[in-house]
């Protein structure tokens, strides 16, 4: 190192070589740094890839979001479950109350063939036309 004899041209380039000489020592010092860094948080990911409980530890996060969705598609179906067992009951009325009417109406419509052919009603051309029409409807429905 030179001596100090006042502020030279020599003196103003040995400063300005140390600072250069820190700042690259600490921009170097910081690479190495930041690369063990992302070395050891690269080693820590894997490991914690590797752990069994991680893909417990992410399923539960993304249930913890979905449950929520979840819980209220499941009330939404259950309505619609309750709906449609409320129209398949009303059916299935609707069904036995037909089938009770159409009962009915067969013995209706047996009793007036029997009444219109063997009751005494005469001979009117009226009733005459009523049996046959009626004889038709019952042939057809056969």
């Amino acid at each position: 190192m030179p001596t100090v004899e006042g502020f030279t041209p020599d003196v103003a380039w040995t400063t300005i070589y140390g600072l250069f000489a820190i700042g690259l020592l600490f921009l170097i010092g910081y690479r190495v740094y930041d690369a063990i860094h992302t070395i050891m948080q690269r080693k820590r990911e894997k490991k914690e890839a590797a752990m069994p409980d991680f893909a417990d530890k992410v399923s539960e996060k993304v249930l913890e979001k979905l449950n929520p969705r979840l819980d209220e598609i499941e009330k939404n179906l259950k309505k619609d479950k309750e709906r449609l067992d409320n129209h398949e009951h009303m059916i299935s009325d609707y069904q036995a109350t037909q089938t009770n009417l159409h009962e009915g109406m067969v013995a209706i419509c047996k009793f007036m063939l029997v009444l219109s052919t063997y009751g005494n009603l005469g001979n009117n051309e009226q009733i005459k036309d009523a049996t046959k029409e009626l004889t038709n409807y019952l042939a057809e429905q056969i």
